[in-house]
């Protein structure tokens, strides 16, 4: 009875200050934090200030409410932000990334102004996820109000680079080898309908293939004694991987998921236009399920390459596993009873096809998440979220941290 009474007291709280925590979400949406390595993971750098206004504004705000947070990161230009508050052993993390995917083109609204219509927070990144970002901040400010009660530790981690691929060496993997870590852990990824207890895995790859450069216009390429085109060379494999087999096994946390092998991605070749290609080279991107390993990925590939006689190289880019936690766990359970109490709805419980920074919290041991805020458009036009669902998931994250902690 006494921790129901906590309870209505944590949700006035927030329905107190939601005025407040919308013109902070309209602050963080209107922040530069557009993340410019979409395409290229691999030039990601530690020292490029991409997310430093959002870090800088959420560690204002955390001082501004009477906490003590840090900046933690390779670099000062580009710093993660963590903050602890609570008593005890026990600690559960909220995870959530700074950084923004490029705006879509045709947008309705400036991207970047955080407009205000029907209900709704349209912006870059309103969704994708500066919202939960935003309710970690007043969640924290209504719970520190009954920090006694407490029987343990909240682990607030605003983290960078999570866009590209959600492998950084920068952003949460930084914090968890530093020892930031948990006995659970929310990552606020969008979405109310379901909780997401587990991600597919992946397998990004480059292959490079040899040929021949040689001027078009001359007598050795016009009668074939030298030249060979590489973006043809490249066509043998694409053609070639567009048949690749993974063994039909369905997963229960993945109901109707499936492996998937995408090949090309992105593709680049040629020199000029009266030069025979001598060079190409093109990205793939696998998507896997618990059972299907790295090393069986690449096998296959090379083994339905070396058929073809063409001269190349593979390099791995990345390699997520597949990974998830079983629906009985504790923080699934509590997060489940207060998403019911507060949004009335039972949410399905399942794992995903994407994959966040989750995979890195559960490969560690780390029970974890996701769960976040409604809304549409995310990594679209339009993006926006629901704002009373920001304020809605505020309580739910509130209420999760009382009963993991009580």
């Amino acid at each position: 009875m006494i921790i129901d009474n906590i309870k209505q007291k944590i949700i006035d709280e927030i329905e107190k200050t939601k005025d407040e925590q919308i013109k902070f979400l309209q602050k963080l949406v209107q922040a530069k934090s557009v993340n410019p390595n979409m395409n290229d993971p691999t030039k990601s750098s530690p020292y490029d200030p991409i997310e430093l206004e959002v870090a800088e504004l959420i560690f204002n705000k955390l001082k501004e409410i009477g906490l003590q947070p840090k900046f933690e990161g390779i670099s000062p230009s580009r710093p993660n932000v963590v903050c602890e508050f609570g008593q005890g052993k026990k600690i559960l993390i909220f995870n959530g990334h700074m950084d923004t995917v490029p705006p879509a083109h045709e947008w309705d609204f400036n991207p970047f102004l955080a407009t205000v219509k029907d209900g709704k927070l349209y912006g870059s990144g309103a969704l994708d996820m500066k919202s939960a970002l935003c309710c970690y901040v007043f969640m924290a400010k209504a719970l520190l109000k009954f920090e006694k009660v407490l029987r343990g530790k909240i682990l607030l981690q605003f983290v960078i680079d999570e866009e590209p691929m959600a492998a950084s060496h920068f952003g949460t993997r930084y914090l968890l080898e530093k020892g930031y870590i948990g006995d659970a852990a929310i990552i606020g990824e969008p979405g109310t309908r379901k909780i997401t207890i587990g991600n597919r895995g992946g397998y990004r790859f480059k292959i490079q293939v040899f040929g021949d450069a040689v001027h078009t216009g001359s007598r050795e390429w016009e009668q074939k004694k030298e030249g060979l085109n590489a973006i043809l060379e490249m066509t043998k494999i694409i053609n070639a991987l567009q048949n690749f087999k993974f063994p039909s096994k369905e997963h229960p946390i993945f109901p109707g998921r499936k492996n998937v092998l995408t090949f090309p991605t992105l593709i680049n070749g040629g020199k000029a236009i009266n030069i025979v290609p001598d060079y190409c080279e093109a990205f793939g991107d696998t998507r896997i399920l618990p059972g299907i390993t790295k090393e069986f990925v690449e096998e296959e590939i090379k083994k339905k390459i070396d058929e073809l006689g063409v001269k190349y190289k593979l390099t791995p880019i990345v390699y997520v596993p597949p990974v998830f936690v079983k629906p009985e766990e504790s923080i699934v359970q509590i997060l489940k009873n207060n998403i019911k109490n507060i949004l009335k709805k039972e949410p399905v419980i399942e794992g995903s096809g994407p994959w966040s920074d989750m995979w890195m919290f559960i490969e560690k041991g780390i029970p974890a998440v996701n769960f976040g805020c409604e809304g549409e458009g995310m990594h679209d036009k339009n993006e926006y979220v629901e704002i009373k669902s920001v304020i809605d998931v505020t309580k739910i994250y509130s209420l999760t941290a009382l009963d993991f902690l009580k």
